[in-house]
């Protein structure tokens, strides 16, 4: 099973980052540990990068939601030249403002919009 972005846009908006650090510690069920990690790339704060680095790194943790983590962790080399220069452009905190104001809206071009926000705001974090 895929994360599921319904659940994962919810908790975003309410900026549940540090209860979703906790669980990932502790869950068991492989598709609810790669929606939190998901939800925790969205975030993209220090304290949710550290948790997703640690996951990675964690041999209990199963080979396949690690290597998730991973998958995830490389996504700032995916970072487009487009998503740079529009990242110059704005602050950290309005990139933030942006996701929010996005999220407002529940649709497949809301998501897009939260994952090209999400990358912006990668390239500016790095």
């Amino acid at each position: 099973m895929q994360p599921c972005h319904s659940h994962i846009t919810v908790l975003f908006r309410k900026h549940q980052f540090q209860p979703a650090i906790d669980r990932l510690k502790i869950e068991r069920d492989e598709t609810a540990q790669k929606s939190l990690i998901l939800l925790l790339w969205y975030a993209q704060t220090n304290a949710a990068d550290g948790a997703i680095s640690a996951f990675a790194a964690d041999t209990s943790k199963s080979s396949t939601a690690r290597d998730y983590a991973q998958k995830i962790k490389q996504n700032k080399d995916k970072i487009g030249a487009k998503q740079r220069a529009e990242a110059l452009a704005l602050t950290e905190a309005s990139l933030r403002q942006k996701r929010h104001e996005r999220l407002k809206a529940v649709s497949d071009e809301a998501l897009i919009d939260l994952d090209d926000y999400t990358m912006m705001l990668l390239a500016k974090r790095k």
